[in-house]
C-alpha cells in the first residue's frame, strides 16, 4: 500500500517538473523567436520528451501561452512590496528610498520565465488581442495604480509637496517599463545591467526630485511653531 503511495507522489511530482520544465523552456523560445515562430515539436525537443507527451500536460500550444499569462498576471504583483510593507516603509524611509527598495525587490523577485513573459506580451501585442489585453491591463495600468496608491500616501504624509498623482505615476511606470525591457535585453547579454540599473536609479531620484516638498517632509506651521 505504502509503495503504491509512493509510487503515485513521485510521477505526481514528475508530472509537476516536467509541466515546469515545459513552461519555461517554451517561455524563453516565445520571447527569443515569437509565438509563431516556435513548434511544439521544438520545446518538446529542448525538453527532451516525446510530442505525445506534451499533451498530457497542456491542450495545446496556445494553452502554454494562456498558462504563462496567468501566471504573470498572479505573480507580477507579488515582485513589488505590498501595500503593507510600504506603509512600513514609509515610516522610516524618504520617498527616493522607497523608491530604490521597491526597484530592487523586483529586481531580486523576477524570475527569467516571468522577464521573457513581458517580452512575450510586448511582442505579441501587435496581433494578439490576448496579449494585448494583458499589456494595458497588467503593464500599464495595474503598475500606475500601485504608484498612484504610494505618491497619494506620500502627500497624505506630507513627505513630497501635493502634485497630479495619477500623472506622475503614469509617466514614472511608462518610462518604467521601457528601462524593464533594456533590463530584460541586458539579461540576453544585449546591454549593460549596471547601466540599466543606473538609468532606473537616475529616473526614480528625477520623479522624486519634482515632488520634492521643500518643507523638507515637515509641515511648516509645525516648524513656525
Amino acid at each position: 500500500m505504502d509503495n503504491t503511495k509512493n509510487e503515485s507522489v513521485r510521477k505526481r511530482k514528475k508530472g509537476l517538473e516536467t509541466t515546469r520544465q515545459i513552461l519555461d523552456i517554451a517561455a524563453d523560445l516565445f520571447a527569443r523567436n515569437g509565438y509563431d515562430g516556435v513548434s511544439v515539436r521544438e520545446i518538446t525537443e529542448k525538453a527532451g520528451i516525446k510530442e505525445s507527451s506534451l499533451y498530457n500536460h497542456f491542450k495545446s500550444k496556445a494553452d502554454i501561452l494562456e498558462t504563462l499569462f496567468n501566471e504573470f498576471i498572479r505573480l507580477v504583483p507579488e515582485t513589488r512590496p505590498s501595500d503593507e510593507e510600504i506603509d512600513k516603509m514609509l515610516m522610516l524611509m524618504k520617498p527616493e528610498e522607497v523608491f530604490k527598495n521597491i526597484v530592487f525587490h523586483v529586481e531580486k523577485s523576477v524570475c527569467d520565465t516571468l522577464s521573457n513573459t513581458a517580452m512575450i506580451i510586448n511582442y505579441e501585442k501587435f496581433r494578439n488581442p490576448r496579449a494585448a489585453e494583458m499589456y494595458y491591463k497588467y503593464v500599464v495600468n495595474e503598475p500606475t495604480d500601485y504608484y498612484e496608491r504610494l505618491i497619494n500616501k506620500m502627500i497624505d504624509r506630507k513627505m513630497v509637496k501635493p502634485v497630479d498623482a495619477r500623472i506622475i505615476a503614469e509617466q514614472y511606470n511608462y518610462i518604467s517599463i521601457a528601462l524593464t525591457k533594456e533590463y530584460i535585453m541586458a539579461q540576453y547579454g544585449l546591454a549593460d545591467v549596471h547601466s540599466v540599473v543606473g538609468n532606473m536609479i537616475r529616473t526614480l531620484k528625477s520623479f522624486c526630485g519634482l515632488m520634492a516638498n521643500d518643507s523638507g517632509g515637515h509641515d511648516e506651521k509645525k516648524e513656525k511653531v
